[in-house]
């Protein structure tokens, strides 16, 4: 399956998202993301910029410090671990695709 940009509605995400979840597929797929951003290192830069920001601040405030990582989380996974996920999503919709 290509990866094709898909406008979905919110039902139609919640009715997946409860099938991975009764087929046990969410919890892999977290399994799998957790591990490539550890390999990756992505949880050690994250950490490491979480503490630059903490002593950047003026006052310490954890609201303003989760709002500032969370900016650049996202952004900071590799292209690769964007793409192993993403495959392993598609091969699951491929799959109940097939089986519908």
């Amino acid at each position: 399956m290509s990866h094709v940009d898909v406008t979905v509605d919110e039902a139609t995400i919640n009715a997946i998202r409860q099938r991975m979840l009764e087929t046990g597929d969410w919890e892999r797929i977290q399994k799998l993301l957790r591990a490539h951003l550890e390999e990756s290192g992505w949880v050690d830069d994250l950490k490491d910029l979480a503490k630059e920001k903490a002593r950047a601040q003026d006052v310490p405030n954890l609201e303003n410090l989760v709002k500032q990582i969370s900016e650049s989380a996202a952004g900071m996974v590799s292209d690769n671990v964007k793409r192993d996920v993403m495959l392993e999503i598609e091969s699951v919709l491929d799959r109940e695709v097939d089986q519908a």
